[in-house]
């Protein structure tokens, strides 16, 4: 039985990756932030020594995006330090790295989503770190890797938009929701999946598919848009008594301390082509988020 080393294991994508996993065949070493800290190099080597994995997925990361603005070093620790340990140790191991990154090291709008082979350019503190990790882990040589970008991801568990919306909904008179800021929302237990299906294309001996790839929810939608999804979805399923008028603002009326991308939507066709992944409609998704853990 192949022996998976999990990474932030207990987070939203990380529990979905673990019962895929399961569910797959595989033994999964779990570890959490607790039980590891990637962002050191001898505790990485130490979890090797015990765990000889035959492939590491990396789900741990700095996710607070306004704290990120000051607290950039803690992040870079945590989403590009950590990374590349993993991949330093992966390249020792000879076994493949899956890590997961972002939409937002992407800050330049389109006429079309974002391709992989696009430049990237941050336009935040968390975008950078994550953008860093990802140079560290191409830098790194003799490691096989597979970095896949998602954005706006919710599922069952952990905190995330739809339920933020719900949450608000069931309080508040009326919500606000910028309507100026388009993106490709990932369902984490679609997202899992497809790592788990990666994985095993990565571990026969023809693969040679390494490198980044996108993973969005389909189709695009603007964050305003996004919730007045989430809102028929809770009305429809009975989990909100009263319609919720949703009012659309700009990003200029909604002030946070870390820029957002105008334009974060990722392209798919080549997942699809390289491991003939289908991409998920999120909407599927959505009852599933709202009824899981709040």
């Amino acid at each position: 039985m192949r022996r998976i080393l999990l990474t932030g294991a207990k987070g939203q994508l990380g529990r979905e990756c673990d019962e895929a996993l399961l569910r797959a065949g595989f033994a999964v070493i779990a570890a959490d932030h607790q039980s590891l800290d990637i962002t050191s190099l001898q505790a990485v080597e130490s979890a090797f020594e015990a765990a000889k994995p035959d492939a590491v997925i990396n789900c741990a990361a700095y996710t607070k995006v306004d704290l990120a603005e000051d607290e950039e070093e803690k992040a870079l620790a945590a989403n590009a330090a950590g990374p590349g340990n993993l991949a330093e140790c992966c390249a020792r191991a000879g076994v493949p790295l899956l890590h997961v990154s972002t939409d937002y090291v992407f800050d330049s709008p389109l006429n079309a989503p974002h391709k992989e082979d696009e430049p990237p350019r941050a336009g935040c503190a968390y975008g950078r770190t994550k953008l860093e990790g990802e140079r560290l882990i191409a830098a790194k040589a003799d490691c096989h890797y597979l970095i896949v970008r998602a954005g706006g991801l919710f599922g069952r568990y952990g905190n995330n938009f739809p339920k933020v919306m719900l949450r608000h909904a069931l309080k508040d008179p009326q919500l606000r929701v910028v309507g100026d800021q388009r993106l490709t929302p990932a369902p984490a237990r679609a997202l899992a999946e497809a790592l788990v299906r990666m994985l095993q294309s990565s571990l026969t001996e023809q693969f040679d598919g390494w490198g980044i790839y996108h993973f969005p929810g389909l189709p695009s939608v603007s964050w305003y848009d996004f919730a007045c999804a989430v809102l028929a979805c809770a009305r429809k399923c009975g989990l909100l008594g009263r319609d919720v008028p949703v009012i659309k603002i700009t990003s200029a009326e909604y002030p946070v301390k870390a820029k957002r991308p105008s334009d974060s939507r990722l392209a798919s066709e080549k997942i699809q082509k390289v491991f003939g992944i289908s991409l998920p409609d999120w909407h599927d998704y959505l009852e599933e988020t709202l009824r899981g853990e709040l």
